[in-house]
Parts: structure tokens; C-alpha cells; sequence
């Protein structure tokens, strides 16, 4: 596969392990209150309290809570990237993911909800061992991503995991790329967008950036080295988009495009 960087055209590389950071945390977390995520003429918003957490429907427009419902216990709306894009409202429009916060303690366990807002209802909770977020689920809603965070001393480093929601169980494989060894990416989710079952995130900020292609159908992926050596100072304003042929792009702070992913990594 290749990219075009500016008009040059660059071989893209296997994902490689990123340089340690000394700061930062696992991921971009989960949103309470703030404007949590839209659906249509409505936001979905997870509003704490002592032992419980209110779900609220709110009207976009006016601000009005047209539904609610408490859980028990202290959930949010998972965070795909810290562009603030959530994946949590699944495709079929009524099935909401709430996740508990990843702990630094990786012994920890960690908690995922799935509501059904239509009902207003829990329909299932999982929890796994271990410091884990929400990356994505498969459209057959088969399959629940996680990151897994696998460093108390670098909480940047990661693996995906895949839970397999049909037999409640964590799959053994780490869903890496095929082509490489490595199974241990290490970077922050900066943007992330969708696209037929793919799930793909820009990758950086603790040192050579890189695109991670999610395969959600089929518990794989691709894995794409952006050509920098490391991660622009403003790449947290890096924005990952389409150009009018379809192709994966890259943009800049200013919305113009730096980098272009040429191959389909569907095909």
C-alpha cells in the first residue's frame, strides 16, 4: 500500500513501537455530562451521581429531557479519540455502550453496559480483568473491541482485544497486523472515522504517528506508518476525513490534507 504525503508519494510502513511518554493517560476515557454523543435531533448524555448515573435523552435543540433512567453505579460514554468521537450508539440506533473508567491498576477489572435507549434498560453488563476501553463493535454486534493497556509504566502502550459477545468470552489472539511480529502498538487516539465495518483511528503524539485500520467483521487489521519520524507538534488537531474520491485522508490543522491513503485497505 502506499500513501500521498503533499503530492509525494511514500511507501506506508507496518505499525513499529512508539517512543515512551512520561505523561498522559489510557486513552481518551469516557464523557460524563459534557455533550456526550448525538443521535439525530437528540443528545445522549451520562450525568453522575453518589452510587447511580442518570441516562439522559436531550433535544438538541432547546435542550429539553424528553427520556431518562438511572444505573446503578458510575458509568460514562466511552470515547473513541480525543477529537471527542464515540462509537457507543451501535447501528442499530437503539443500543447505547457505557464503560466504567480504565483503571492504571491492570488487575483492575473493568465494566461495559449495553442499554437499550428505546426501552430504556439494561440489557447486559460484561466485565473483563484488566485496564481496558471502548474502541468499536462489529456491525452483527458480535464482537466488542477493547484497548487493553498493558504497562504500568507506559500507559500508552496497548493491545486490541476482541470479546466475543456470542460465547461472553475474551478471544486469546491480540488483533494485530498479520504482517508484522509486533502485537504492542503504543500512541494516543487523536480522530477516528467509519466506514463499512472499518474502524479507522489516527495514532501519535508519543512519537511516529500512525493510522490503526480496524477490520470490525472479521477480527482483523492494518496497521499504516504516516511519514514523520514523530508527531507533529499539532497533530492533536490532525483530523482524519474522505477527499471526494473516497480515499482516507489526513488533514491538517487547517483542514488542509497532508496526507492521502491511496489503496483501499477494504479490498
Amino acid at each position: 500500500m502506499r500513501t500521498l504525503v503533499l503530492g509525494a508519494a511514500v511507501t506506508a510502513a507496518l505499525c513499529m513501537t512508539t517512543t515512551a511518554a512520561a505523561d498522559g493517560g489510557p486513552g481518551p476515557g469516557v464523557a460524563y455530562g459534557w455533550d456526550g454523543v448525538a443521535r439525530g435531533k437528540v443528545r445522549i448524555v451520562a450525568v453522575p451521581s453518589v452510587g447511580w448515573t442518570s441516562i439522559e435523552i436531550v433535544q438538541r435543540r432547546g435542550g429539553r429531557v424528553v427520556n431518562f433512567m438511572n444505573v446503578r453505579g458510575s458509568w460514562g460514554i466511552p470515547l473513541a479519540a480525543f477529537d471527542g468521537t464515540s462509537d457507543a450508539v451501535l447501528s442499530d440506533g437503539r443500543t447505547l455502550v457505557l464503560a466504567s473508567t480504565p483503571s492504571r491498576t491492570l488487575s483492575a477489572p473493568t465494566s461495559f453496559a449495553f442499554v437499550d435507549i428505546k426501552k430504556m434498560r439494561v440489557s447486559r453488563t460484561i466485565t473483563v480483568r484488566g485496564s481496558y476501553s471502548f474502541d468499536a463493535v462489529s456491525p452483527d454486534r458480535r464482537y466488542l473491541y477493547l484497548v487493553q493497556y498493558v504497562s504500568n509504566v507506559n500507559i500508552n502502550k496497548y493491545r486490541v482485544r476482541a470479546f466475543d459477545l456470542k460465547t461472553d468470552k475474551l478471544l486469546p489472539r491480540i488483533v494485530s497486523d498479520r504482517r508484522s511480529w509486533e502485537t504492542t502498538m503504543e500512541g494516543q487516539p487523536i480522530s477516528r472515522v467509519n466506514r463499512d465495518g472499518w474502524a479507522y483511528t489516527l495514532y501519535g503524539g508519543t512519537g511516529r504517528p500512525f493510522i490503526h485500520a480496524l477490520d470490525t467483521r472479521h477480527v482483523e487489521a492494518v496497521c499504516i506508518d504516516l511519514p514523520w519520524k514523530s508527531s507533529p507538534k499539532q497533530i492533536y488537531d490532525y483530523r482524519l476525513g474522505w477527499d471526494r474520491a473516497g480515499h482516507l485522508v489526513v488533514r491538517g490543522k487547517n483542514g488542509r490534507t497532508v496526507v492521502t491513503v491511496q489503496r483501499d485497505l477494504r479490498t
